[in-house]
Order: structure tokens, then C-alpha cells, then sequence
């Protein structure tokens, strides 16, 4: 609930903040089943717990794998899952992507950004 209103980074804050030792959330992390390192400091405490939380991707990997392409692009429009799931995903696979697949998404952005400037600029000049 308290990423749906504060977004993920306003419910690491407040998680950060919070009264909770953090004793205590390592023991919420360990019952989540979230990855956190044996030292890991309160603020990867509470991400490892903010990330395992807002999963989105609740198919198991054989299920996955098991998908066409176009099944996984749906299946992924449909829970809308994060870069860093993804990549996460993608890492469980050992897939790493490189810096080709990078310059795909810095080429989607630039586009996107620069289109939206050009419209700004059409407009303002009306």
C-alpha cells in the first residue's frame, strides 16, 4: 500500500525513517524471502524488502521460459514490471545486455524527448 501511494522511493524513505530497527526488518526480509547480504546496511535492508514487495513478474523462470515472444511482450505490458526486475531476470539467466541493447533504449529516448521538444516548440510558436 504504501508504494501504490508514495511511489518506491517515497516508501523506501518512509521505511527508512520508520520506528522499525533494523533488526526487525531483516527478520521482514528473511519472512519475504528477499536477497539481502549478511552486513547489509538498514537502507539495502529496506530496498531488498521495497523490491521484493513490488515484484511484479509472479511467473516462476520455467514459466517463462516457456513463453513465445509475443506471449512474454503481453505478459510484460500487462504487469508492467521495472528496468531493474527485468534486468534481474535477465541476470537469473545469465544474460547480460550489453551495450547494443543499451543504445536501443538511449535512441528510444532521445527520440522521445526530442519529439516532445519539437511539439513544445511548435506549440509555443502558435
Amino acid at each position: 500500500m504504501l508504494i501504490d501511494q508514495l511511489g518506491e522511493e517515497g516508501a523506501k524513505a518512509g521505511l527508512d525513517r520508520s520506528f522499525h530497527s533494523a533488526k526487525e526488518l531483516r527478520s521482514t526480509a528473511v519472512e519475504l524471502k528477499a536477497t539481502i547480504p549478511p552486513k547489509a546496511m538498514r537502507k539495502d535492508i529496506v530496498a531488498s524488502i521495497i523490491a521484493k514487495v513490488n515484484q511484479r513478474i509472479e511467473k516462476t523462470q520455467e514459466e517463462l521460459l516457456a513463453m513465445s515472444v509475443n506471449d512474454l511482450l503481453e505478459y510484460f505490458e500487462y504487469v508492467r514490471p521495472s528496468k531493474a526486475e527485468l534486468l534481474s531476470v535477465l541476470g537469473e539467466l545469465d544474460f547480460h545486455p550489453g551495450s547494443e541493447a543499451q543504445k536501443s533504449l538511449y535512441k528510444y529516448a532521445a527520440r522521445q524527448i526530442a519529439e516532445t521538444g519539437m511539439f513544445k516548440r511548435v506549440a509555443s510558436n502558435t
